[in-house]
């Protein structure tokens, strides 16, 4: 008799933790969201990812940003054909966060990246808010573009 009680008894534990693992909520670890524009990107546990524009700028045109705490990282498109470098396998950076101009948030110093990816031409503008930039530069890292869509 106490093989049976045994045997149900770890099957109420593993029915438990079946029931935990499938009403776990959301935000519990890192989610792929859908950013629009044929754009997508791995957003961690405490960030969010918003389609508020932070500066007036028509050209790159600001797709979304994610917000992790006070750090921003903005993703912006060019819809004039330029030059661009393609985009490296990760993304890194050196030195000091510094002012940067143009289609920037004013008063905000960080990083800026410019690349193209499936035809398409990004400035991308990450600024730490005091925190480390790993965090988003790891969004940056899973950013998927699909090729060329309607604006």
């Amino acid at each position: 008799m106490s093989t049976l009680w045994k045997a149900r008894g770890l099957a109420l534990v593993g029915l438990t933790a079946l029931t935990l693992a499938l009403v776990r909520p959301a935000s519990a670890g890192p989610r792929l969201l859908n950013a629009g524009h044929g754009l997508s990107v791995v957003v961690p546990t405490g960030a969010h990812l918003t389609q508020h524009h932070y500066t007036p700028c028509a050209d790159p045109v600001e797709r979304f940003s994610v917000i992790d705490g006070r750090a921003i990282l903005t993703v912006e498109e060019r819809f004039t054909r330029e030059p661009a470098p393609a985009r490296p396998l990760r993304f890194h950076v050196t030195g000091s966060a510094t002012p940067m101009e143009c289609c920037t948030i004013e008063g905000r110093a960080g990083w800026g990246f410019h690349f193209r990816d499936h035809g398409r031409a990004f400035y991308v503008y990450l600024y730490p808010g005091g925190t480390s930039p790993a965090p988003l530069l790891h969004v940056l890292d899973s950013l998927r573009v699909q090729a060329r869509t309607t604006t």
